[in-house]
């Protein structure tokens, strides 16, 4: 190696023509992404081979496409084996998709949110009622998460349909939530339908009467985008009244099995008031 730095970039050069800063270039050096060919030991001047110049131009695209630095070398040092490059784009596109989901995920937020800023808060009507005693198909079991629901309605219906249930016109179904709190995974649901008669359900399917219940009720219409203002508002109420409530549930009046919608969706949000 010439030690004048003959047929090389000084770094200086190397960035314009990359258009990669010094000072990043100095990080990828740390990092073993891009290592100077030969360091001046006089001056401390960086030199580049123009045999890095493509390399140069991968790491740029590799940073555009959210790779870190760690990942990118590994791309580099995978050039050779074009299955294991492969693996790593494709883990990259993974995450990038689900980024973009959270992403869109936050942008609703955001605009839900921004509304409600400049909005005064909506109130919703709160009431008691009295919920007949009924017949019920249930259908039990721990989902990952809320959005979740909608796979344990498709196994429970084959269910009902097994188990010969018959359903009265007009019937009410829903969801009962027993967890103590609000939960980010893990939830404990119980899902029911209201039938016309007692029947012999096939496992894991239940039938259970269910008692007459005095309960706390507001009316959700449209998605579930104001949810929390529901539950705020029964908050309140149970507050200012002084009420013991057991597990939340909701009756579905009209849900994504009867019109997918969601502007149509009728949801009453209930709980249980109990004795002290």
């Amino acid at each position: 190696m010439d030690s004048d730095g003959a047929g090389m970039l000084r770094i200086g050069v190397f960035s314009q023509v990359t258009r990669i800063s010094v000072r990043m270039l100095r990080y990828y050096q740390d990092y073993g992404l891009l290592v100077p060919v030969w360091v001046d030991p006089d001056s401390g001047y960086r030199y580049y081979g123009s045999e890095q110049l493509e390399t140069a131009r991968l790491v740029t695209g590799l940073r555009e496409a959210g790779f870190s630095v760690e990942a990118s070398r590994d791309v580099l040092s995978a050039r050779d084996d074009p299955a294991r490059v492969r693996t790593l784009m494709d883990d990259q596109r993974k995450r990038l998709e689900a980024e973009r989901g959270e992403l869109s995920r936050r942008v609703a937020a955001f605009v839900h949110m921004s509304s409600m800023i400049k909005e005064h808060p909506m109130e919703f009507t709160v009431e008691t009622r009295t919920l007949p005693a009924m017949t019920v198909a249930t259908l039990r079991d721990t989902i990952g998460s809320y959005p979740e629901e909608g796979r344990l309605w498709e196994a429970m219906m084959p269910l009902t349909v097994r188990s010969a249930a018959t359903f009265p016109a007009g019937g009410l179904a829903g969801a009962t939530f027993y967890d103590e709190g609000y939960r980010e995974s893990d939830v404990d649901v119980e899902l029911w339908v209201q039938v016309a008669a007692p029947f012999t359900p096939v496992a894991p399917l239940r039938c259970v009467e269910v008692p007459e219940r005095e309960i706390v009720c507001a009316t959700l219409r449209g998605d579930y985008t104001l949810t929390a203002q529901v539950m705020a508002s029964l908050g309140a109420y149970i507050a200012e009244h002084t009420l013991n409530t057991g597990p939340m549930f909701n009756i579905y009046r009209v849900g994504p099995g009867q019109n997918p919608d969601p502007s149509t969706w009728v949801t009453d949000i209930c709980l249980p008031i109990v004795a002290d």
